[in-house]
């Protein structure tokens, strides 16, 4: 929350100061002079917008480091515009207003195909990471089960079960309902053969894991 306060502290004081030097400096004011300070103040909206867009509603930092290249885009078109901006209102004299509105076009199409290509790997990444989410959930409550059925019975054998559980590849497989099945099991019968049988599963599911990978 204080970053964001910050950020935006700091992108009030450069658009004040850029439009004070705009207004101060005697520029002509030509129609090419209101061009490039209109598009000047648009692209600190833009920048305002790619700000918000990288450091959206998620805090986490894996959300924060995914979004910083958006906010780059932003704020180095931010830059490259003042600097277009104020060389246009400096030459405003002796440029035609379609050069002027030519050179604009050029800034803003590329932060456009920039913050687009940014936005789509953001997007994909996260769609990415929701789908491992999603995929490895029902492992994680395997695992929980596993924890549960050992501390029920306190059976050695059972307990070193669910540590290979816990630290087991957590890629769906097709055994795991099985798996699941088995835990239910020794949760009432913990004896030899269904502990042998839950060991080979859960060795047989290891090198399906792998095979999947």
């Amino acid at each position: 929350m204080k970053l964001t306060k910050h950020a935006w502290v700091l992108w009030s004081v450069a658009l004040a100061v850029v439009l004070v030097l705009a207004l101060v400096i005697p520029f002509a004011r030509t129609v090419a002079y209101w061009v490039a300070l209109g598009c000047t103040a648009a692209m600190f909206g833009v920048c305002a917008l790619a700000f918000v867009r990288a450091f959206r509603k998620d805090n986490k930092l894996e959300s924060k480091l995914l979004g910083w290249p958006i906010f780059k885009v932003g704020y180095t078109a931010l830059i490259v515009q003042i600097i277009v901006g104020f060389a246009l209102m400096g030459l405003a004299a002796l440029c035609s207003v379609w050069a002027a509105a030519l050179a604009e076009v050029a800034v803003f199409a590329w932060t456009a195909v920039c913050l687009t290509v940014k936005d789509a790997a953001w997007e994909a990444v996260t769609a990415a990471e929701v789908k491992v989410t999603g995929n490895t959930s029902a492992w994680k409550a395997i695992r929980a089960r596993a924890s549960q059925v050992a501390a029920e019975t306190g059976h050695p054998d059972i307990r070193k079960l669910a540590e290979n559980i816990r630290y087991a590849d957590p890629t769906p497989t097709a055994m795991d309902g099985e798996i699941a099945q088995m835990l239910e099991t020794l949760s009432s019968y913990a004896d030899a053969a269904n502990i042998a049988k839950a060991k080979a599963l859960m060795e047989q599911r290891k090198t399906l894991a792998k095979v999947g990978k």
